[in-house]
């Protein structure tokens, strides 16, 4: 499951009709909220973590993703709906330094590398929460935006 939260969405209207400047790099995040086949809800608010709980394993912390990560829209089947998409290279999080038994239940893109705005939330593709960390164990992401056609 996905979903643009509605501060995402305000962000996006900001930019593009409005002619605001666009952020040269996001940030990928993970959350532990929700469950491994339900989001944060529209008005979750990423910034305060109300309605999201980002994850806090040791060693973690948001992954960059610079505008030219990003390859070019095409047309493809995401979460089975025909969509327009681009997807940036495949992130890795930081390796966790000590265990931790949060799960983990998807990710987001987010404005800041701290705080900032959540322009979307996705569980995994499989739907299955990665259930514990042990040290040195590492989460690999490959972003995707997209909108139905």
């Amino acid at each position: 499951m996905e979903i643009f939260p509605n501060e995402g969405l305000d962000y996006l209207l900001g930019i593009v009709p409005r002619g605001g400047a666009a952020p040269s790099t996001l940030y990928l995040f993970l959350f532990t909220s929700q469950t491994a086949a339900t989001v944060p809800a529209a008005d979750a608010v990423l910034a305060t973590e109300t309605g999201v709980t980002e994850a806090a394993y040791p060693g973690y912390a948001r992954v960059a993703v610079a505008a030219a990560d990003w390859g070019a829209p095409v047309s493809e089947t995401l979460w089975s709906q025909a969509v327009r998409a681009v997807t940036a290279e495949q992130k890795v999080f930081p390796a966790a330094t000590g265990a931790d038994a949060t799960p983990i239940h998807g990710f987001g893109v987010a404005t800041a590398a701290t705080g900032g705005v959540a322009l979307c939330y996705s569980n995994f593709d499989d739907e299955v929460a990665i259930p514990e960390l042990a040290l040195g164990d590492t989460i690999k992401v490959t972003p995707k935006f997209g909108f139905s056609d």
